[in-house]
């Protein structure tokens, strides 16, 4: 197996963005995945709304958890959970609520208690 390969097949959060996310969302959001010292992959997609991204990501996820952020929205989604039932979705203009999403996305895949959020 080459290093391509194994990055590849490396077991990481999935996180999809459209072009028009806030950078400063996108990057909470990085930052709160790796405080808690989870990898993730990120991807940039042309079409798609938070919600569809999310799934999308978690569907691919060998952890099976996605995020899926647009211009509006941040979403965390499960791999187990039905389409359209995300776990949670709020705005992205508040950095401090994506960064706990970030989080949580990671203390999902550990198994932990999930830090308050406000949204739904």
């Amino acid at each position: 197996m080459n290093a391509s390969q194994i990055a590849m097949t490396k077991p990481t959060v999935h996180v999809l963005c459209s072009p028009d996310v806030p950078e400063k969302a996108f990057w909470q959001l990085l930052y709160g995945m790796e405080e808690e010292g989870i990898p993730c992959e990120t991807w940039t997609k042309m079409e798609g709304d938070a919600l569809s991204m999310a799934w999308e990501g978690a569907q691919a996820s060998r952890l099976g958890v996605g995020v899926g952020m647009d211009g509006q929205d941040a979403v965390l989604h499960v791999s187990k959970f039905d389409f359209g039932q995300p776990l949670f979705r709020i705005p992205v203009r508040s950095a401090g609520q994506v960064r706990i999403l970030g989080a949580n996305a990671a203390r999902l895949v550990k198994k932990l208690p999930l830090k308050p959020l406000e949204g739904r």
